[in-house]
């Protein structure tokens, strides 16, 4: 691991930054604003995290907005705080204050992507708890649910199906936290969606905001590799290999972090 530091630890050396700069918080959803369940169903926000970011959201100098791999509609009804930007599928679709984003996908793509959504749901049939999310642009195979020793063979058996579709460019894999996510190979991530949603906003009030993105998986190093130099970055969960500066050990720590974050803010 590469100098990633305890953010609290370092607290009182970025208080002066983060409570005088105009912010952009960027947020993944699962594993940094809920808790990463057996069921993706039943993953939802606290009272106290909504609460915070409803303080956040109020704040002038202050944008929020959550990018998750879910759909656009998922997220935006999971998280339900009006005035902040919601981002689905990783970035390919957007919508928010000043925001009506989607990226235009080939339609060659998309139609690959629906004719292996229905391949790998007669193949992982062999896997009892495996199935495959439909997420519109995006395809999820999920597997939280499946034997620890069926695992490789599932995974495997994803790799073999979509093996035709990645040789001919179609789509592109990158598996996650029990997860595997299945995307159009289109040049479009989260480090871009952010750096996309920084410039609208310098565009739209004439300042360049400092961005802070907060994220718990493969998809959000590449919004840390994005924005490494121009603003804070923060892994979260236990240390690991990482291009965040910064690291929260737990939701929990979010949580304390934002309700200091609104303290200082507002103080």
């Amino acid at each position: 691991m590469r100098g990633v530091r305890h953010l609290p630890e370092s607290w009182e050396a970025l208080k002066t930054d983060l409570a005088g700069r105009f912010l952009y918080l960027f947020f993944d959803y699962d594993g940094t604003l809920s808790s990463i369940v057996r069921d993706p169903e039943q993953a939802v926000l606290s009272v106290r995290m909504k609460r915070r970011l409803e303080r956040l959201s109020g704040d002038g100098r202050c944008r929020i907005a959550v990018i998750s791999g879910r759909s656009l509609e998922d997220i935006r009804n999971r998280v339900g705080i009006a005035g902040i930007v919601y981002g689905g599928n990783h970035g390919l679709e957007m919508e928010g204050p000043g925001v009506t984003f989607r990226y235009p996908v080939p339609e060659k793509m998309k139609c690959a992507l629906d004719e292996l959504c229905g391949q790998l749901g007669k193949a992982l049939l062999l896997f009892p708890g495996a199935f495959v999310e439909d997420k519109g642009l995006t395809l999820a195979v999920h597997f939280r649910r499946v034997k620890r020793g069926a695992l490789p063979a599932a995974m495997q058996t994803v790799l073999e199906t979509a093996r035709p579709y990645r040789l001919r460019g179609e789509i592109v894999l990158r598996s996650g936290k029990e997860v595997c996510e299945i995307r159009p190979s289109v040049e479009w991530d989260k480090g871009k969606t952010v750096l996309w949603l920084l410039e609208k906003v310098e565009e739209a009030v004439g300042e360049a905001p400092w961005p802070v993105c907060l994220g718990d998986d493969r998809t959000d190093e590449d919004a840390f590799r994005a924005i490494r130099n121009r603003g804070l970055t923060v892994f979260v969960g236990e240390p690991r290999e990482t291009e965040a500066m910064y690291y929260l050990g737990s939701i929990g720590e979010v949580a304390e972090f934002l309700g200091g974050l609104a303290r200082i803010r507002k103080g």
